[in-house]
Order: C-alpha cells, then structure tokens, then sequence
C-alpha cells in the first residue's frame, strides 16, 4: 500500500518537485542496515513460493523494519525496500518536513485554490444570470 502510494505520488509532483525541500531527507548508510532475503508469498505459484525474493530491511539505529515484496525480482524489491525505508524514516524524523508532509499540504493548498476559483466562477455565473434576467 505504502508503494503504490509512494509511486503514485512520485508521478503525480513531477511538476511540483521544485517546491519540495529534499535536503532534509536522510540519507542511507549501508553499515546501518540489516537485510534479509525471505521467501515470497501470494499469487504466482512455485514462482514466488520457493524463491527467496522478498526484502527485510531493518534500520539497526530506528528499529524500522520493512518487509517488501512487490515484484518477483530481489533486485527490485531491494530497491523498493530501500526506497519505503528512507521515506518512513523520513516521517519518523523530520515529522512535519518530511516529504510525505509537504506533498500533503501542496495538495490541500491547491484543493484550496481549485475550490476557491469553482466559487468565484459560479458567483460571478450567477450574477450574470440574475443581471440578465436568465434565471
């Protein structure tokens, strides 16, 4: 859920990127992870159910444990493990900065903006209407 999530959000602030504070994101050290390569479960059969291509990552300093296991391949699941990781540890230390955050509000102000222009626009429809006599 955290990945469709987070892939979806990458694409849909293409345009917004510039408005993001990434220099607050933390960054990985390699020596602070402990990682596990597990056997995957769910659709797919022998595929899936006799490899070990599920991802455990464990952040050794936060205690953060993810467990991925979106794609049949390890090399993806590890690139996504680490990708979910960085963004909670994201949400665990910078709280309001974090990434996650920021989008967060960047959509409401423009929910806001797309609101506040629906409203202006209707007024002013409507009072053409009543200035007209068209109702």
């Amino acid at each position: 859920m955290m990945l469709n999530r987070f892939l979806i959000v990458q694409l849909r602030f293409k345009s917004l990127k510039k408005f993001l504070d990434f220099s607050r994101v933390p960054k990985l050290n390699e020596n602070d992870l402990e990682e596990q390569y597990v056997r995957g479960s769910g659709p797919g059969g022998q595929a899936t159910n006799k490899t070990n291509n599920a991802v455990v990552l464990k952040h050794k300093p936060s205690g953060i444990v993810v467990k991925c296991h979106q794609s049949r391949s390890l090399w993806d699941n590890k690139k996504t493990a680490r990708e979910i990781l960085v963004m909670r540890l994201d949400s665990k230390l910078n709280g309001e900065f974090s990434i996650e955050n920021q989008e967060r509000k960047l959509l409401s102000k423009q929910s806001a903006d797309r609101t506040r222009k629906r409203n202006k626009l209707l007024q002013l429809k409507n009072e053409f209407k009543e200035r007209e006599g068209l109702n």
